[in-house]
C-alpha cells in the first residue's frame, strides 16, 4: 500500500514540473520577441548606412540566406559588424513580410572627422606631429586609434627633449554627422640633463663613462645637435653600454644600481646618479673545447682573440663566438650553434672559458630570391653575391655578400636583410631571401661659401649613381669659384657587358688663376678602363687626352712654348681599398700606386709615379687615427723639359696647412719689368713626398660636427735637397649637404723659416 502511493506521487510530482517548465520556455518565448525564435533566413537587410556599403557588412556576416538562424550566429554577426568599427551601435530584428522572414541589422555609424586640430603646440609644428598619426582627416572615427595616436605624438615629443609634455583630446560637434578631432598640448620646457655622477667607479673616471653614453650633458653646443635631452630609452641602453664596457675591461662581476633621477623644481633640469659595483678585474685562466669539434684544439685558439693571461672581454669573447660559428658554417654545417660556459677559479680573479659546438647537418644554398628591388636589375645585385644556388652553406661568403649590396649605396641604411628558411621537407636546403629598400640615388647638390684657397665659390652636380637601375654612374659637375673654373662630365659602368670589367671615361674643362706664376685652360678628355686582380684590389689603365693653353704670364722665366700644347698620356693604377666607409672612414685603409707615361705623340712628354698610402684605426671610443702618406717623381723623357703646371709644389689647405698655396718648392727670384722690383715664383719641383696624422673625434654628434688636431710634414724639391717642412694645429669639420666643411689653423714647427707664419684655412671636401 505505501509503495502504491509513493509510486504516484513520483508521478504527479514529474508531471507537474514538465508542466511547469513548458509554460516557463513559452513565456520566454514571448518575454524576448521573435529575435530568439528560430527561423530560416529568406533575406537580410540593413538599415542606418550612409557612408558604409552594404556589400562590405554583408561580406563581413557569417548569416546567408537559406540558413536557419539560431543565438549565437546572430551575436556572432553583431561582434562581428561592431569589430568593422564604424558602428556606434547594432541590433538585429526580424520581420515578416509576404510570409518570409527578413533578418533586419540597424546600426548607427559613427561620425566622421571632419578636421585635425593641434593646439599648444609652439616648438612642433603640425606636419611633424601627424607623420606618426593613424587617424586622417575624412576617415570614420576610432577612438582606439586617437589614443594610439596620442601615445605615438608623446613618444616624438619625448625624442625631441620634451620630456614632460602632455598630449590630450577631445571631440567638438562640426556637424550631425561629422566631428573636429582636437589634440590638447602642453609641452613645458625642454628637460635637459644637467649633471651625471657616478658612485663607486674607480677603475674608469666619470669623464671615460660618460663618454660611451648616449645620454650628455648640456653643453656649448647642445643647441646645434640636440645633446642634453633626456630620453628614456636611450638612458636604459646607456646602462647595458656602461655594463658591456666594464665588462670588456676585465670586470665580470660589475654591477649597476637602478639610476636615481631628480627632477629640478621647475621642470626644466634632469640630474642623474649612477651607482657602480665594480667588482675585481679578471683574467683568463683555460680556455677548453667541447663537443663536436671539427678542427684540431691548436687551430682553434690560434684563431680565437682571447688567449690565456688575457684580461677578460665581453666583447671579444663575442667576436670570438662569430668567428668559431663561421668557421663551422664555412664547412656547410649552416645550423652549428657555439655555446660559451664561464667558471670563475674559486679564490681567484680568474675565469675558465668553456667554447661547447654542436655541428647540425650539413645544408646547401637554394633559391636565392630578391625583393623591394622596385628599380635596381636583380643582376646588380646579385653579382655583388658570394653565395650561388646548390653550393654548400658558407656564413663568410654570406657575411660577404651582405656586404657587398650594402657597398652599392643603392639601398637604405639597414634595409639590405638576408634570411635563411627552409623549404618545406628539405631541412638541409636554405633558401637565401634578400629583401631590400631603395633609396633616392639621384642627387643635385648645389653649394656657395668662401674658401681661403680659391676666395669665393659656387659648386654644383647633378648625379645618378644607379643609372637606369644597372648601377652605372652619370654625372655631371660644375665648380666656379674666383681663381678657378671646373666643368666635367662622366660616365662610369661598373660590370662591362656583364663581366668583371669596368669602364668609364670624362669629358673636362678647367680654367684655373690659383698660381701666382700663370693662369691656364684645359680641356680634354679621359678613358679608363679597371679589373679586379684581388679582392680588395682593382688595377685601372687611363688614356688621357689634354690640351693646355697658357692665358696669363707672371713668372718670365717659363717658357709658354713648354707649356701650351697637348698631352697625350696613359696612366696604370692599382688601387686597393678596404675602408669601412669612403665617405667618412674609420678602419681600414686605401693604397694607389699609379705610373702615368706622357708622350703617346703630340707635344709633351714625361713619366711620373706616385704612391699614396691612408690608414685610419678608431683608437678608443669614438676617436679615430687618421694617417696619409705621399709620394710623387716625375722623369723627364727625351730630355724634354716638363711643364710647370705639371711639377709639385705644397702648401695649402690640401697638405701641408701651416703654409699658403704653392708657399713651398723651388724659388726663383726675377726683377718685375713693370715696376722694376724683385718678385719670388714658386718653379715647381720634380719631387713630392709628404705625410699627414690627424685625430678626429665629434664634437657635436647629431650636427655632424667634429674637431681634429693634425700634423703635417713633407717637402717639394730635388731628392737630394730634402728640406722637411712641419707644422702643426686643429681645426672643426662640419659634415654639411653640400660636403665637408674644413676650417683649420695651422702653424709651422720652425718659427724661424723664411716661409713660416700661421695660416687660416676654409676648404670643402674631405682631405683624405
Amino acid at each position: 500500500m505505501f509503495k502504491v502511493e509513493l509510486k504516484k506521487l513520483h508521478t504527479l510530482f514529474f508531471s507537474i514540473l514538465f508542466l511547469f517548465f513548458a509554460l516557463t520556455q513559452v513565456q520566454a518565448q514571448e518575454d524576448l520577441g521573435p529575435r530568439r525564435k528560430y527561423f530560416r533566413i529568406s533575406a537580410i537587410d540593413i538599415k542606418g548606412i550612409k557612408k558604409v556599403e552594404k556589400e562590405a557588412i554583408l561580406e563581413k556576416i557569417s548569416s546567408r540566406v537559406g540558413m536557419v538562424l539560431d543565438n549565437y550566429l546572430l551575436k556572432t554577426d553583431i561582434e562581428k559588424i561592431y569589430g568593422m568599427k564604424f558602428f556606434e551601435y547594432v541590433e538585429a530584428h526580424q520581420r515578416t513580410e509576404g510570409g518570409k522572414n527578413i533578418l533586419e541589422f540597424v546600426v548607427r555609424e559613427k561620425p566622421i572627422i571632419s578636421k585635425i586640430i593641434f593646439e599648444g603646440n609652439d616648438e612642433v609644428d603640425d606636419d611633424d606631429l601627424k607623420e606618426p598619426m593613424k587617424t586622417k582627416e575624412f576617415a570614420i572615427l576610432d577612438i582606439n586609434t586617437i589614443k594610439a595616436d596620442v601615445q605615438a605624438m608623446q613618444k616624438l615629443y619625448e625624442e625631441k627633449g620634451f620630456y614632460l609634455a602632455s598630449v590630450n583630446y577631445e571631440l567638438r560637434e562640426s556637424g550631425q554627422e561629422s566631428r573636429d578631432l582636437v589634440f590638447k598640448i602642453k609641452e613645458f620646457d625642454k628637460v635637459r640633463v644637467k649633471n651625471v655622477i657616478f658612485l663607486g667607479n674607480k677603475a674608469f673616471s666619470d669623464d671615460e663613462l660618460k663618454g660611451i653614453m648616449e645620454t650628455r650633458e648640456e653643453g656649448l653646443f647642445s643647441a646645434m645637435s640636440g645633446s642634453g635631452n633626456f630620453k628614456e630609452f636611450n638612458f636604459q641602453t646607456d646602462i647595458e653600454r656602461i655594463k658591456f664596457f666594464y665588462k670588456s675591461k676585465g670586470y665580470l662581476q660589475v654591477t649597476v644600481g637602478t639610476p636615481e633621477i631628480t627632477v629640478s623644481e621647475d621642470k626644466r633640469w634632469v640630474f642623474i646618479t649612477i651607482k657602480v659595483n665594480e667588482g675585481p678585474m679578471f683574467s683568463v685562466n683555460d680556455i677548453t673545447f667541447q663537443g663536436e669539434i671539427l678542427f684540431p684544439d691548436e687551430e682553434l685558439h690560434e684563431k680565437i682573440s682571447l688567449k690565456s693571461g688575457d684580461t677578460y672581454s665581453e666583447e671579444l669573447l663575442r667576436k670570438d663566438i662569430q668567428l668559431l660559428t663561421e668557421m663551422y658554417q664555412d664547412e656547410g654545417y649552416a645550423f652549428a650553434n657555439v655555446l660559451r660556459t664561464l667558471h670563475v677559479v674559486p679564490g681567484e680573479n680568474k675565469v675558465d672559458i668553456e667554447f661547447s659546438f654542436e655541428k647540425g647537418k650539413i645544408a646547401y644554398f637554394g633559391k636565392i630570391n630578391i625583393k623591394g628591388n622596385t628599380k635596381t636589375r636583380d643582376k646588380v645585385i646579385r653579382r655583388e653575391l658570394k653565395i650561388r644556388e646548390g653550393v654548400k652553406f658558407s656564413g663568410s661568403s654570406l657575411r660577404k655578400s651582405k656586404d657587398n649590396v650594402n657597398r652599392l649605396g643603392f639601398f637604405e641604411p639597414g634595409s639590405v636583410v638576408f634570411n635563411t628558411v627552409s623549404p618545406k621537407g628539405k631541412d638541409d636546403v636554405l633558401d637565401v631571401d634578400i629583401t631590400v629598400k631603395e633609396r633616392n640615388t639621384g642627387q643635385i647638390s648645389l653649394g656657395a661659401g668662401y674658401s681661403t684657397a680659391t676666395g669665393g665659390f659656387f659648386q654644383g652636380s647633378i648625379a645618378q649613381n644607379n643609372f637606369r637601375g644597372l648601377g652605372q654612374t652619370l654625372n655631371f659637375t660644375l665648380s666656379l669659384s674666383e681663381t678657378s673654373k671646373t666643368y666635367n662630365l662622366g660616365f662610369t659602368e661598373p660590370y662591362l657587358l656583364d663581366t668583371k670589367w669596368t669602364a668609364g671615361g670624362d669629358i673636362f674643362l678647367t680654367e684655373n688663376e690659383a698660381s701666382d706664376s700663370f693662369t691656364y685652360k684645359r680641356s680634354g678628355f679621359d678613358v679608363r678602363v679597371g679589373y679586379p686582380i684581388l679582392e680588395y684590389t682593382r688595377l685601372f689603365v687611363t688614356y688621357k687626352f689634354e690640351n693646355t693653353q697658357i692665358k696669363a704670364l707672371e713668372d718670365p722665366t717659363i717658357d709658354e712654348d713648354v707649356e701650351n700644347g697637348i698631352a697625350s698620356s696613359i696612366r696604370t693604377t692599382m688601387i686597393t681599398d678596404e675602408r669601412n666607409n669612403k665617405f667618412e672612414p674609420s678602419d681600414g685603409h686605401y693604397l694607389s700606386i699609379a705610373s702615368e707615361y706622357a708622350g703617346l705623340g703630340f707635344d709633351k712628354k714625361w713619366w711620373k709615379n706616385e704612391a699614396d698610402l691612408r690608414f685610419f684605426e678608431k683608437l678608443w671610443g669614438d676617436l679615430v687615427f687618421r694617417g696619409r702618406y705621399f709620394i710623387g717623381k716625375m722623369e723627364r723623357v727625351d730630355g724634354q723639359a716638363i711643364p710647370r703646371s705639371e711639377k709639385y709644389t705644397l702648401g695649402g689647405s690640401r697638405n701641408l696647412r701651416g703654409y699658403s698655396f704653392e708657399q713651398i718648392g723651388p724659388k726663383k727670384t726675377v726683377t718685375d719689368p713693370t715696376t722694376g722690383r724683385p718678385r719670388t715664383f714658386n718653379s715647381g719641383a720634380l719631387f713630392a713626398t709628404y705625410t699627414q696624422l690627424e685625430l678626429e673625434h665629434p664634437l657635436a654628434r647629431e650636427a655632424g660636427l667634429k674637431w681634429v688636431l693634425f700634423f703635417d710634414a713633407g717637402d717639394a724639391t730635388d731628392p737630394q735637397n730634402l728640406s722637411i717642412k712641419a707644422d702643426y694645429g686643429f681645426g672643426f669639420r662640419w659634415f654639411s649637404p653640400i660636403g665637408v666643411l674644413r676650417f683649420e689653423f695651422g702653424y709651422p714647427l720652425d718659427k724661424g723659416d723664411a716661409d713660416a707664419g700661421s695660416q687660416f684655412h676654409f676648404d670643402i671636401g674631405q682631405l683624405f
